[in-house]
């Protein structure tokens, strides 16, 4: 998990390093209690943010409901001055279940793009991962379903990094599957949203068949306290592509909502691509794979999105 340092209390009592006051990125208290015994090197700073993997979890006291206590094993790692910032990874498309490029027949490997892009996503200290539809192909196999689980969620669950996802158009039962039993890693979003940092709410609606969002049943929160709104779906957006039969149009979203989008990304198509519209970055986030069709195609891509001082920055992400 990431977390930050509030306050540090060195040496508060025999065998006790130091007692470290934490708060997680969905602004959860904890103490870290660093026994001697751990022989855990960490200088630990306030205002500052750290990963820490394979650390006992406990009931807390001196007024935390949870307590960390580091072992031997527990890997902690400084991730530098805490600036208030939220970072995510966002990838969508993978497809996972394909074996060949739609229309070359050239051998492709969704599963390694999506595994290395994962693995990206963690060496940068992201808070979070977002997939924005199509995890999964309608072939994958149970064979492909335990890749993922092994190759993505496996590190995403030791790094104790959540990953968000909305349904595409394209699901697998084997996928289902996996997705299901992950829920301590793995988590669906909707039109509630999720917290994710002190300082971003992401937002998601699944795909439906020809842009026809049940619109009576979609609900937002009438306000929420994070300052950044990010909206996660899988269609095809009319501020992007224009207006058409299968075109969600986004002004009719946001009626729906009691604040405002300050990023709207889409999957569905397989080319990234961008614009603005009213004041709101509106992107198509691309495939994690070669799949496009398209004559100049931009795919095999993913995101680092960074919430900064109330703003949202993207950094491409070329998958080698």
């Amino acid at each position: 998990m990431a977390v930050e340092v509030t306050n540090v209390d060195w040496n508060p009592e025999k065998s006790r390093r130091a007692e470290v006051a934490l708060v997680d990125t969905a602004g959860t208290p904890l103490r870290l209690v660093d026994y001697e015994g751990a022989e855990n090197p960490t200088d630990w700073k306030e205002r500052h943010r750290y990963r820490i993997s394979r650390c006992r979890v406990q009931t807390g006291g001196g007024g935390y409901a949870l307590e960390l206590a580091p072992s031997k094993k527990t890997r902690i790692e400084p991730l530098g001055p805490a600036e208030q910032c939220t970072k995510l990874l966002v990838i969508g498309d993978t497809h996972v279940g394909r074996t060949e490029h739609p229309r070359t027949g050239e051998k492709i490997d969704p599963i390694g793009a999506f595994a290395t892009a994962v693995d990206y996503g963690i060496e940068q200290g992201v808070d979070a991962v977002v997939h924005v539809g199509d995890i999964f192909h309608d072939t994958a196999t149970p064979v492909q379903a335990a890749f993922v689980d092994v190759n993505v969620f496996d590190p995403l669950t030791d790094a104790e990094i959540p990953f968000y996802y909305v349904r595409g158009n394209h699901t697998a039962t084997p996928g289902d599957e996996v997705l299901s039993e992950r829920g301590e890693t793995v988590f669906h979003l909707d039109t509630e949203g999720v917290a994710v940092g002190a300082s971003t709410r992401v937002f998601g609606i699944d795909h439906h068949a020809e842009g026809r969002l049940p619109w009576s049943a979609l609900a937002f929160p009438d306000s929420v306290s994070e300052p950044v709104n990010v909206l996660v779906v899988h269609q095809t957006l009319e501020q992007l592509s224009g207006r058409g039969p299968r075109s969600v149009d986004l002004g009719r979203v946001l009626r729906r909502s009691g604040s405002q989008f300050d990023l709207v990304i889409s999957g569905h198509h397989h080319d990234a691509s961008r614009g603005d519209w009213r004041g709101t970055t509106v992107m198509y986030v691309g495939a994690a794979e070669r799949m496009s069709t398209n004559k100049n195609p931009t795919d095999r891509v993913a995101w680092i999105l960074t919430v900064e001082n109330e703003s949202v920055s993207s950094e491409r992400y070329e998958i080698p």
